[in-house]
């Protein structure tokens, strides 16, 4: 049994310019130990699909569909039991530290507070486990940094005082909201290297990126987004030595890389659609090179690309239902060659 089971997931936000469909139809599975990277442009319903598995959106939205944490429905349980998983079993690690750390408090207080909320710790013993947090995930000096205020920390340390929180409670899985963004990137080296240290066989991860060389380098599996919807999932591998979906394509070729010969960078033409009144079909085909008569009527299911050997890869493309007249002609150079036979992706 799968740690985390997404079926279905479906977020609509009913405004009064019209119901916008924000998630449709979203399941994907995370195993025990395991790092799910998932991507797609800004507006894809990445992070709102995140927001859903543990329940955090509000009114206006709706959430349908089902999620199950080791087997319980996170959708069935009432709010005591939800708040005891959130920031217990699964830790959240917000996309804005500045936004999510209170300047009033500080650090350490934060991080004590998220001990005592999710564990049998109080009073001096939970300080003790803060200070002990913030030293797990490389803060220098700190005793010392537990008294200071956010403002006092750089946006790397606020991001490390916001994975220390999100690990109070001693969490299964571990939900990174765009946890580099912002950052310089020697800060996000390090910040990735933190994130491989914690992420044991015991701990899972979901990292929200759009960043492709953070995923790639990150990450055992991929689930691409695009309008709210998954267009493709695969191993981390496959996906970016073989895509399937024409988007992912377009985002790998989109990728500058030092070295290459180009005249200019690619990139994909158009943008995404408003989901309050998404095109009809396969809401990629405005943009999509490859599209036919079919991709404007229907919207294509999520199918398996492969004959059955290795690890599967879905992708949902008219492609691989037989319902194309042509073919997927695209081929993407994502990789250098190493002098040690290896890939760098």
């Amino acid at each position: 049994m799968a740690l985390l089971e997404v079926e279905d997931l479906a977020v609509r936000f009913y405004t009064e310019a019209g119901v916008v469909r924000a998630v449709d139809g979203l399941s994907y599975t995370l195993d025990r130990g395991e790092r799910l990277g998932v991507v797609g442009e800004s507006g894809a319903g990445k992070t709102v699909a995140a927001l859903a598995v543990l329940g955090l959106l509000d009114d206006p939205a709706r959430i349908e569909g089902d999620v199950r944490f080791d087997g319980e429905s996170l959708r069935a349980a009432d709010d005591d039991r939800l708040r005891a998983i959130r920031g217990g079993r699964i830790g959240m690690v917000f996309q804005d530290p500045e936004a999510a750390l209170n300047p009033v408090y500080t650090v350490g207080e934060q991080v004590a507070e998220a001990v005592r909320a999710h564990t049998d710790r109080d009073g001096a013993a939970a300080r003790d486990r803060a200070v002990a947090l913030l030293d797990r995930v490389g803060i220098p000096d700190p005793a010392t940094r537990a008294d200071q205020y956010p403002h006092e920390f750089s946006g790397g340390m606020a991001q490390r005082a916001l994975v220390a929180m999100a690990l109070a409670g001693e969490p299964d899985l571990l939900i990174a909201d765009e946890p580099t963004t912002g950052l310089d990137v020697t800060v996000q080296a390090q910040l990735l290297e933190l994130l491989d240290d914690l992420a044991t066989d015991d701990l899972a991860v979901q990292l929200v990126s759009h960043d492709l060389g953070v995923v790639a380098e990150f990450c055992d599996r991929v689930l691409v987004m695009y309008a709210g919807e998954a267009v493709e999932r695969a191993t981390v591998d496959d996906l970016f030595y073989e895509p399937k979906h024409p988007y992912t394509a377009g985002l790998l070729s989109a990728v500058p890389r030092i070295g290459a010969d180009r005249d200019r960078l690619s990139s994909l033409s158009g943008t995404t659609p408003d989901l309050s009144a998404p095109p009809p079909g396969c809401r990629f085909h405005p943009r999509c090179p490859y599209a036919e008569d079919v991709c404007t009527k229907r919207d294509p299911p999520l199918v398996s690309t492969d004959d059955g050997d290795g690890e599967p890869h879905y992708a949902a493309c008219f492609a691989y239902t037989g319902d194309l007249d042509g073919d997927l002609s695209f081929s993407v150079d994502v990789v250098d060659d190493t002098d040690d036979g290896g890939a760098d992706r």
